[in-house]
């Protein structure tokens, strides 16, 4: 204790001495100042990467639900209200929908008779009431809508709704109420000649998911429409299952194919379908992560190169100190405890900062080009963990690079060290 305690007492008066020469000390404040970049900079770019991986998740699962049970013969799909109630007895499960999923083509007369305008797109049928039990785009649907039917038009037209991807309305420069109409096959055979099966639409609102990818490809339709439009072979039929923890779906998938028991049936979940996604933003975090841990590593090679120049100025000193009787390893630690000092001093400076812009930064939301970065706005998502983790990883090298200049002071003969000055 007593050693500690003039250890401790010896440390920070030479941290507190304005005597001191002043390339020491524009080296110590770029110690402190390197540290205090790296750390910063690695909590901003952790939380970035946090709430973008965050943001991407939940506004996937939010759109495609959770679970997907695929219906593999007509007999299957025939039967899907029974299969959905079977599914229903886990207790995990929250809700169930059909829907029905296919391409098309998007043909539509901007200005008729001179312009046309044709996007492939994804079509997607649904039960309105239902699926809003499982996903959340319905609600995100503007102006809100209980049905596809489109009544209220006076153009004479009976056709049925339609709902479009805001960014898709925007390409096709189509607005609400206005008729276009879907391309799709199996083809029909008529006197000989091919014919593509069509369908006119008129579109009765827009969604906006926030995600480009989604936003600029899907469109839903009444399932019954979808039905009649698309024939098996042609479409993608099953079920789409809300579960009440979106991490067990591996799991949960798993226990409903065995209840359902039939080959008839097949399943895949988020976690499958976006598993090459999550896995490269797991890696590129690791990787920045290590990247940015150089300007720390930087910034010990100059805490090295302070606690050097010190233990010369101060060598008169540190061979009285061991006349007096002090142990190597007292010596040792005074060294330690001044450098592990300025770094935790740049660790806590970093974190405090960095902190305040992500704070800042979830603020001001700042917009980013939708269909180059999936989502329009920057997310960030400040994680403890990363912060606890980013903290004892720069206390850690700090104090690993106190080692060798303090072991080199305690190694001082104190008779040279006398003489030296």
């Amino acid at each position: 204790m007593r050693k500690l305690h003039y250890s401790l007492s010896i440390a920070l008066r030479y941290l507190r001495a304005r005597r001191r020469k002043g390339f020491v000390s524009r080296v110590t404040a770029i110690a402190i100042v390197g540290t205090f970049v790296g750390v910063a900079t690695l909590i901003i770019v952790l939380s970035l990467m946090n709430g973008f991986e965050n943001e991407l998740r939940s506004r996937i699962v939010e759109f495609n639900t959770h679970i997907l049970i695929f219906a593999r013969t007509p007999g299957a799909w025939a039967s899907i209200d029974s299969t959905a109630s079977i599914i229903k007895k886990d207790p995990a499960v929250i809700a169930t929908s059909p829907f029905i999923r296919g391409e098309a083509l998007i043909y539509y007369d901007v200005v008729p008779g001179v312009r046309v305008k044709t996007k492939g797109a994804i079509v997607k049928g649904l039960d309105l009431k239902r699926e809003r039990t499982v996903s959340t785009v319905i609600d995100s649907i503007a102006p809100p809508i209980t049905s596809f039917t489109a009544n209220g038009f006076d153009d004479g037209k009976d056709v049925p709704g339609i709902v479009l991807g805001k960014d898709l309305a925007d390409e096709l420069m189509i607005y609400l109420g206005e008729v276009l109409t879907l391309v799709t096959a199996p083809v029909e055979f008529r006197a000989g000649q091919i014919h593509p099966q069509t369908q006119e639409f008129r579109v009765v609102g827009f969604f906006k998911t926030g995600v480009y990818e989604f936003d600029s490809r899907f469109v839903y339709i009444d399932l019954k429409d979808a039905e009649r439009f698309f024939d098996f072979e042609a479409a993608t039929h099953g079920l789409g299952v809300r579960i009440d923890n979106i991490y067990s779906a591996d799991k949960i998938d798993a226990r409903i194919m065995e209840r359902l028991g039939s080959v008839v049936y097949g399943s895949n979940n988020w976690i499958q379908m976006n598993r090459n996604l999550f896995s490269y933003i797991k890696v590129e975090k690791i990787l920045m992560f290590m990247l940015l841990t150089l300007i720390i590593l930087v910034a010990a090679f100059n805490l090295i190169a302070m606690l050097t120049m010190v233990i010369m100025e101060k060598r008169n000193e540190i061979g009285i100190l061991r006349s007096m009787g002090a142990s190597p390893r007292g010596v040792m630690s005074i060294f330690m405890i001044q450098g592990t000092f300025i770094g935790a001093s740049g660790t806590a400076l970093g974190v405090v900062v960095g902190l305040i812009i992500c704070a800042v930064l979830k603020g001001i939301k700042i917009d980013l080009p939708p269909d180059v970065y999936f989502i329009n706005t920057l997310p960030v998502l400040v994680s403890w963990v990363d912060v606890a983790t980013v903290s004892l990883a720069s206390l850690a090298i700090c104090f690993m690079a106190t080692v060798y200049p303090s072991w080199e002071a305690c190694r001082m003969p104190p008779l040279d060290a006398i003489r030296y000055d």
